[in-house]
């Protein structure tokens, strides 16, 4: 039982802990979030608005970004991305990370604002 407990720990001390994370902003909040972000104006219209994920946190060069869902189709030399989203809707922003060492990563930030109505 030692024997199988020892190489068993000692393998989990070695994987990476994930460092890297997703943060995301609406236009007009001055802050940062992880993970997820809420905006809320009193427009009382249905126009949109702004929002900005951004990769924070990476300890390791990154050589690419893969992104996905509604950051979709930003720069894969970007660590970060802005695109207009809608009132009353979840917005995922997603992006899977590849590090320079051949590693990846895959990190995620949810975004959504009121307007009043």
């Amino acid at each position: 039982m030692k024997k199988l407990l020892v190489p068993l720990v000692v393998g989990m001390m070695a994987l990476p802990a994930t460092a890297a994370t997703m943060q995301c902003m609406i236009s007009g909040v001055v802050s940062w979030k992880n993970n997820a972000c809420f905006g809320m104006e009193f427009t009382m219209d249905y126009n949109t608005n702004p929002a900005s994920w951004r990769i924070a946190g990476a300890t390791k060069p990154i050589s690419s970004v893969i992104w996905a869902d509604t950051t979709s189709g930003c720069a894969s030399t970007a660590t970060s991305c802005t695109k207009p989203i809608h009132p009353y809707q979840e917005h995922l922003g997603s992006a899977t990370i590849l590090y320079s060492d051949g590693t990846w990563e895959a990190v995620q930030a949810t975004a959504w604002f009121e307007t009043g109505f």
